[in-house]
């Protein structure tokens, strides 16, 4: 054998109770499982009683650029993820035609100093491939994308000609392995779609037994946000995953109602025969952009016409009814701006909006705006948004999983950063400190919303389960001592307690560090 993990208590990824055992590796697959005392391997890890668990599996990521920069995805491979499902909210690398390559050139060099050589899905694969990833990696087609490339950034329905060529472009991805469509309908120019565009664009996803993966309409609009999501699924037939279920109704309005409106409405779908399940990470912190508080139509057009107007004092006086109504959900006091640069607002970075207005003795929503057009276009924030108790109830029910919503980040580098969500460098050891050291799941359910649900969700028999013939994703972790270090006030810090992390045969984490092993994959649905 190639790797032989002994000592090990194993929990297989299917909710069962854990077991002693070892695991053998041949290659890239696990070739035994049981007691393998006698056997002998090139590289022997004592797991002196931790537990042997299948790489964590995050459902919803967002590492499809991050990936380009540094494949090592440090942030995630340290968390114990094995796997990531990438392009999700509606944004994804391809395809690159028209408006949306235009972006991508912008955004991917200036941003980042990525080199736009590709256009579509297997141009992207191929060049993650050749540079090389630390983790597996799953694509979505995203809507906001496909949308900005075929129709634009204008406010309108597609004509019948471009709902076929986004029909066309969904399909495509779909045969050539993509695992759905995600769709961002809280930003331009996804927020532009009537229902309907959606649902056609599912019947597609549908016929090859794809996911649905909706960031649902801004949480002001729920429930009717939530009912929209079950509508498309009702309509199309297509499996729902419901993105980042928390932050998505948990606002103000429904503190304390998870179980009494939330869950209400998710079972009922249910038992009417929707396919719909969702994703959530465990904290009452969500993140976004100022953006988002910029009503629909003063974004229509792209970014030069937002900025226009918001620059006019007449324009910014039409939105504030909307944005109003957007702050009984959640206001200035609660949205951190975390990533400021420009010399006006700068040292104003990790305050509220609310108390950089204070500071300035000036109106909060001129002053976002006034941020917004110094900073650009992309302002960042952390928002608190809701109860513990809520994220308790959603995250125990049955049809949810754990998902990070971050993305791919490390210590210094060229993904270095000085303050991030804290999600993105401790969402699943989070889960095992907190949500199963405060009785919230068990062991088994905790590591089976993180692997055996997930992966039966994209449809893989071979991964997610420790058993034999399976890839040997594998995280060796100490229940006891598993700690996500990192919080808003302090530099980003990698957990505790995750000292192994082994990715298709090869040890990527190696006694809490990472060793620059590159051997994830690109993965494809199987097309049912």
């Amino acid at each position: 054998m190639d790797l032989l993990i002994k000592n090990a208590r194993i929990l297989d990824g299917g909710g069962n109770p854990w077991f002693w055992g070892d695991i053998g590796v041949e290659g890239k697959k696990i070739k035994h499982v049981g007691n393998l005392t006698n056997q002998k391997a090139e590289r022997i890890i004592d797991a002196k009683g931790m537990v042997a668990a299948p790489g964590f599996i995050d459902i919803h990521n967002h590492s499809e650029v991050a990936l380009m920069i540094n494949g090592m995805a440090e942030s995630m491979v340290r968390q114990g993820v094995t796997t990531v499902v990438t392009c999700n909210c509606g944004s994804s690398t391809f395809p690159l035609i028209g408006l949306a390559k235009e972006k991508a050139e912008r955004t991917y060099n200036n941003r980042h100093g990525i080199s736009l050589t590709w256009n579509s899905q297997q141009g992207y694969e191929e060049r993650l491939l050749k540079q090389g990833i630390s983790i597996n990696t799953c694509l979505y087609i995203g809507h906001g994308t496909l949308r900005e490339a075929v129709v634009g950034n204008e406010a309108r329905a597609p004509t019948t000609t471009e709902m076929k060529e986004m029909g066309r472009y969904v399909e495509e991805a779909m045969i050539s392995g993509c695992f759905g469509l995600s769709v961002g309908l809280g930003y331009a120019p996804g927020m532009y779609a009537e229902t309907q565009e959606i649902v056609n664009l599912c019947k597609v996803v549908a016929k090859y037994g794809g996911l649905y993966s909706c960031h649902s309409r801004p949480s002001h609009t729920f429930p009717w946000s939530l009912k929209e999501i079950v509508e498309v699924g009702e309509k199309s037939g297509v499996r729902v995953q419901m993105a980042h279920i928390g932050s998505s109704t948990c606002q103000r309005p429904n503190w304390g109602r998870a179980q009494a409106v939330t869950l209400n409405i998710v079972n009922a779908a249910r038992a009417y025969g929707v396919d719909f399940c969702a994703d959530i990470y465990p904290y009452v912190i969500s993140g976004g952009g100022l953006t988002m508080y910029v009503p629909n139509w003063a974004q229509a057009g792209g970014e030069a016409k937002m900025r226009k107007r918001l620059e006019d004092p007449a324009e910014r006086q039409k939105m504030r009814p909307e944005v109003e109504e957007m702050l009984r959900f959640r206001d200035w006091s609660q949205l951190i701006l975390y990533q400021l640069n420009s010399p006006k607002f700068e040292k104003y970075k990790g305050k509220t909006v609310k108390e950089i207005a204070d500071d300035l003795k000036h109106d909060p929503m001129d002053t976002a705006y006034d941020i917004l057009l110094e900073e650009g276009h992309s302002v960042p924030f952390m928002g608190l948004f809701g109860l513990e108790e809520d994220i308790r109830t959603l995250m125990k029910h049955e049809a949810v999983m754990i998902g990070s919503d971050s993305t791919a980040m490390e210590i210094g580098g060229s993904l270095g950063v000085e303050a991030s969500h804290p999600r993105n460098f401790g969402t699943f050891p989070r889960v095992l400190q907190k949500y199963v050291g405060e009785g919230v799941l068990s062991l088994p359910e905790a590591v089976h919303k993180m692997t055996g649900m997930s992966a039966w969700r994209l449809g893989f028999t071979d991964r997610g389960i420790i058993r034999q013939g399976t890839y040997a994703d594998v995280v060796i972790f100490d229940p006891y001592n598993i700690k996500d270090n990192y919080t808003i006030t302090e530099p980003p810090k990698y957990p505790d307690g995750i000292p192994y992390v082994i990715v298709n045969g090869v040890v990527t984490i190696d006694n809490g560090e990472h060793t620059g092993a590159l051997n994830g994959t690109v993965l494809h649905k199987n097309i049912t």
